[in-house]
């Protein structure tokens, strides 16, 4: 029966895939270089509009050092200071008298007027609507105006007098109606108490100058220290300026917010950047979408080529292989070039059709000496349970003929064959104990002495995970080299736990050793020399391996004052695992 070939091909999967990468790739790519582009014209923007920000307050600046500058020249000129102090305290008319008088009583030609002065200080500037000089009550106000109509306008709307009374409840920046207004106190330099105030009238369209054409969609606004709004270039929309800078959104359109401050003059400048593209940005936005989308079907393109060949030769090995399977023993693949895998499969599905008989032979072969083997195995199991039979038919023998002490004995022997018989590397702490009992239970019977096993083992402990046979080795070593008949023999197993570990201490009564010959058993047990010792040699290279080097035997002893021997094992070492 010939096996039809699927329809969801691993390769249509695979094109599939990696037509999604592509894709994916491609977009995050393009993505990239978009939001980099971006940022360039955004830095750019930025860069542009602090320019602009820093110039227009440069220019408030300006003013206000210009002021400063003015009354520091009236403080150095007495006649004009003395000519300021009377027009603080007098209305116009008697202003104008004292200075008629002071004109006669000079005895020079030539005399400073504080009107003149001040006329023609700012004259040259074009900014400057209006200078004006007002008491500190407001009472008394001199108005120099360098732009009458824009002046007259002014006082039209807003009163002169009330112009004057507002300077007392401002800062040093403020506002009458369009025009920014710089104020610069004026003081008495002899009591140094404040006479009143320099006004210097600006013109806001001097800040528009500084804003080009490609930001006039952008806003800029100035404020002053109380957050008052001086300037703004589209003072149709009201902006309220975030706390810190970055995009916000303004009338449901997404802006940036750029601070500046100057920090002498407290001015501060917010610029709401309207837009970050200039007009090549959507060409950059065209050009990228359009090599994103050649390179998506340049992709999707190699990819199905790729695809497509490999699909073709995978068909073939799949044919070759379905009629192998329909009893085509002798089945070849035609061998390409290309030195691949696919080409390495081609070469061994060859070689395997050619070797196939042999490799069947081989494997009958191997099953039948598996099925031998297990038949070995099964008869090794019959004999310990022959074994045990045998001693129980034995033990039982002994009971009817009365021979209590060979029954128990061959009972005590049988326990202990059993536990041998057991191939398991861990046994729990309990157990082990048993068969310590047992063990010590059946030298009993032999010697026909009783022996003093002495155990201090926490209940708990009973359950922890110990190699076999970590302590019947130690027991037997005591009968076979320290044990004295003459002497009531005692043995004490203490375990006691510590960082984690288990302590082990086995001490004996028994006859002890020489120091000579305890160097030759330590010797011996680290696998230096050969002895007859080999339980130790054994119970150490078993605690190595399965804990490592410092998990080792440590042996103390005297002569005629018995032996110590000290082991340790991790409390938690996962039993049989």
């Amino acid at each position: 029966m010939t096996q039809e070939l699927p329809r969801k091909r691993v390769f249509k999967r695979m094109l599939l895939i990696f037509s999604l990468t592509s894709l994916f790739t491609v977009s995050l790519l393009l993505f990239f270089i978009y939001k980099y582009y971006t940022n360039i014209q955004l830095d750019t923007n930025l860069q542009a509009t602090e320019t602009i920000a820093n110039k227009q307050l440069d220019v408030l600046i300006d003013k206000q050092k210009a002021l400063i500058s003015l009354t520091q020249d009236i403080y150095r000129n007495s006649d004009l200071m003395q000519d300021v102090q009377i027009a603080m305290t007098n209305d116009y008319s008697s202003y104008t008298e004292q200075n008629i008088d002071n004109y006669f009583k000079s005895k020079s030609f030539y005399s400073v007027d504080m009107q003149t002065y001040l006329q023609s200080y700012f004259s040259y500037d074009e900014d400057i609507i209006a200078l004006q000089l007002v008491s500190d009550d407001g009472s008394f106000s001199y108005t120099f105006p360098s732009r009458y109509t824009e002046w007259k306008e002014t006082t039209d709307i807003y009163g002169e007098e009330a112009i004057a009374k507002l300077a007392s409840k401002e800062g040093n920046f403020y506002t009458v109606g369009n025009e920014i207004v710089v104020k610069q106190p004026i003081n008495d330099p002899s009591t140094l108490k404040q006479m009143g105030y320099f006004l210097l009238y600006v013109d806001p369209a001097v800040l528009d100058k500084w804003i080009t054409k490609d930001y006039k969609n952008s806003i800029f606004q100035i404020t002053n220290t109380k957050g008052a709004e001086l300037y703004t270039n589209h003072p149709e929309r009201k902006m309220e300026a975030a706390e810190k800078q970055g995009w916000v959104n303004v009338n449901n359109q997404k802006m940036y917010l750029q601070k500046t401050e100057d920090e002498t003059s407290g001015l501060k400048s917010n610029a709401f950047l309207y837009s970050v593209s200039d007009g090549n940005m959507p060409f950059i936005e065209v050009a990228l979408f359009g090599i994103g989308l050649l390179l998506v079907i340049f992709s999707i393109s190699i990819n199905f080529i790729i695809s497509r060949r490999y699909s073709k030769r995978i068909l073939t090995i799949i044919g070759g292989m379905n009629r192998v399977e329909n009893g085509t023993l002798d089945a070849k693949l035609p061998v390409d070039n290309y030195g691949d895998e696919l080409t390495m499969i081609s070469e061994r599905f060859n070689h395997m059709t050619e070797n196939l008989d042999a490799y069947i032979k081989k494997v009958y072969s191997l099953e039948m000496e598996e099925q031998k083997a297990r038949l070995k195995a099964l008869q090794g199991q019959l004999q310990p349970h022959f074994l045990y039979n045998s001693l129980e038919a034995i033990r039982m023998n002994a009971r009817v003929e009365g021979a209590k002490a060979t029954s128990d004995m061959i009972y005590q022997l049988a326990t202990l064959l059993r536990y041998t018989a057991n191939h398991r590397e861990i046994t729990t702490l309990g157990e082990e104990i048993n068969y310590v009992k047992q063990y010590v239970r059946f030298m009993e019977m032999r010697h026909e002495q009783p022996i003093e096993l002495e155990i201090n083992i926490e209940k708990r402990f009973t359950t922890t995970s110990i190699p076999r046979f970590a302590l019947q080795p130690l027991i037997e070593n005591f009968f076979k080299y320290a044990y004295k008949e003459n002497r009531q023999p005692r043995v004490t197993i203490t375990v006691t736990a510590k960082d984690n570990n288990l302590y082990f201490q086995v001490m004996d009564n028994g006859s002890g050793m020489t120091a000579e010959k305890l160097t030759e058993i330590q010797e011996t047990i680290k696998g230096k020399r050969e002895s007859s010792h080999i339980g130790l040699a054994n119970l150490n290279k078993r605690l190595q391996l399965l804990y490592g080097e410092a998990y080792q035997l440590t042996i103390m002893s005297k002569p005629n004052e018995g032996t110590i021997i000290l082991f340790q094992v991790p409390e938690h070492t996962g039993g049989e695992k």
